[in-house]
């Protein structure tokens, strides 16, 4: 199972710091780079202000960290995706999987 983490991810954590005029600056921090598997689970489609919208939804796994949580983000290459949730086989299993949403 270990050997098809075959993927380089960087997790990213949000900071957000205060700009001086009463709002934040949004900036996405490394918190840790993974060997990782990624697979598509559902995709779907949908119209939103006349636009076409595409939302694909993948299983993303590694190796168990307590470095990641959900409302991260992830990278794979160029791709973006946002984790959603988190399914935990509890603190016994040496992975942990997540669902994420590919991000445009």
């Amino acid at each position: 199972m270990l050997g098809s983490l075959n993927q380089r991810a960087t997790l990213r954590a949000q900071t957000l710091t205060p700009d001086g005029g009463g709002g934040y600056s949004e900036s996405w921090d490394v918190v840790a780079i993974v060997w990782a598997r990624l697979e598509p689970v559902s995709g779907a489609d949908s119209t939103r202000a006349g636009k076409l919208e595409s939302r694909v939804r993948h299983k993303l796994t590694l190796r168990r960290s307590n470095a990641v949580a959900a409302g991260q983000r992830v990278e794979i290459g160029a791709r973006v995706f946002a984790v959603r949730a988190l399914l935990d086989d509890g603190p016994q299993s040496p992975l942990m999987t997540f669902l994420c949403e590919e991000l445009p």
